[in-house]
């Protein structure tokens, strides 16, 4: 790329001109990019990275300068006597502007971009200030799924504070073994049996207590701790679950483990996945790994190579949370999964609302016409239970049956089942 590098010392002479006008700075932050490197490579990426800042300057205000701040990420200066509202509108623009398809080599290609903005003087007297304000607000904008703009404000400093603090527990947390394992049954609607158990991970802070999955898993992604964590519950779930069909007589029990997207794209994720099959000596038809539709469908290109690989390695993959997305139907077809896990937010009312049964009726009729297991997640009540037996769904977990269990415990259900 020959977009000039913005001069940290330019931003301050024009920020310091007259401390009295209102002046805006933005850092704008293509989602992702690397994945189109990885997918196309570094020239064709520097070449889809042209296009963009062409876009990105038609829609420009007039005096505004764009420069590139390192990578894919770009510093933008606004005229002075810039207010927030006029920033904010400018910022909206670069962003629909960026997701418009972008063509190379006669494919498509989809991009967005995070907006951090931040206002001098209000959000920072120097140059420093404002280029680490706006990179929090352009981090903030990630975290909540990108393609979207987002202002500077105080809070972010403690956000910023309370993630960097949680990163050294979280990393001290792995070196502890503070993190563990619960399981929870998946169960034949019909005969009751138990298929398999999902894993699920949870983290004991020894004065924090219990911290939820949503709010470390997250961090454990921005911070690349992922793949550490990702490797250990693999070998975890898989060595137990070997344990409980030596001491239960039934090698078919079979283990569900959620993948990060993050983990899913590693480059060594495969070997891990095929490590931690050798070294429990599960069956690779007994694993089953969870992605969400949104995640694969994202990096469509790199997720089918890693799922073919997958699969020819005999490991199932379940589609989480399906019916959540919004490109379902067209592409699952293309998909090698095994298993479609309907999301929980149809199940809630499935005995009281019609359209949701509908959707779910319609759901586990597509899984039958592709071949398709269904399993049903958020079982609460028996009503629940019931009609999905009516609509053939073949596996459900949830409350109905029993919570997530400690690995101990998880014995005693399942025995008592087969009685």
């Amino acid at each position: 790329m020959t977009t000039p590098v913005v001069n940290r010392k330019n931003v301050l002479h024009k920020v310091l001109t007259d401390s009295r006008r209102k002046m805006a700075v933005a850092l704008i932050d293509l989602d992702r990019f690397k994945w189109i490197n990885d997918s196309v490579g570094h020239y064709a990426g520097d070449d889809i990275l042209r296009q963009l800042v062409e876009r990105i300057r038609r829609v420009l205000p007039p005096s505004a300068e764009l420069g590139r701040f390192h990578g894919d990420k770009f510093c933008l200066l606004f005229p002075l006597k810039t207010e927030v509202q006029a920033a904010t509108e400018a910022a909206l623009r670069i962003v629909r502007e960026v997701a418009r398809p972008i063509v190379y080599d006669g494919k498509e290609f989809f991009v967005t971009a995070s907006v951090g903005l931040a206002m001098f003087p209000d959000d920072g007297e120097d140059e420093h200030a404002l280029l680490r304000h706006a990179d929090m607000a352009v981090n903030m904008a990630k975290k909540g799924g990108g393609n979207r703009v987002e202002r500077y404000c105080a809070q972010m400093n403690e956000e910023a504070m309370h993630r960097l603090e949680m990163g050294g527990h979280l990393r001290r947390a792995i070196e502890e073994n503070e993190l563990f394992l619960c399981y929870q049954p998946i169960v034949d609607v019909h005969t009751g049996a138990v298929k398999a158990t999902e894993a699920l991970i949870r983290w004991r802070h020894p004065k924090l207590g219990l911290v939820r999955p949503d709010e470390f898993i997250p961090l454990a992604e921005e911070t690349g701790l992922i793949h550490e964590i990702g490797r250990w519950v693999l070998k975890t779930a898989c060595r137990q679950t070997k344990q409980w069909q030596e001491m239960m007589g039934n090698n078919r029990l079979a283990i569900f483990v959620n993948v990060s997207p993050v983990q899913f794209q590693h480059e060594r994720f495969v070997d891990n996945v095929k490590q931690a099959l050798k070294q429990s000596r599960l069956s690779p038809s007994c694993l089953h790994l969870e992605l969400t539709e949104h995640s694969m469908l994202r990096y469509l290109s790199s997720t089918m190579r890693t799922m073919d690989e997958l699969r020819k390695l005999g490991v199932g993959i379940a589609v989480d949370d399906f019916g959540s997305g919004y490109s379902s139907f067209h592409y699952l077809k293309r998909l090698p999964a095994t298993i479609l896990k309907i999301d929980r937010a149809f199940i809630e009312q499935l005995h009281a609302n019609a359209s949701d049964e509908a959707i779910v009726k319609a759901m586990i009729t597509m899984g039958h016409g592709l071949g398709l297991e269904t399993i049903a997640e958020g079982v609460e009540t028996p009503e629940q239970l019931n009609r999905l037996r009516d609509l053939q769904c073949t596996y459900a977990q949830g409350y109905v049956f029993c919570p997530p269990l400690l690995a101990e415990e998880v014995m005693q259900y399942v025995t008592e089942k087969q009685k």
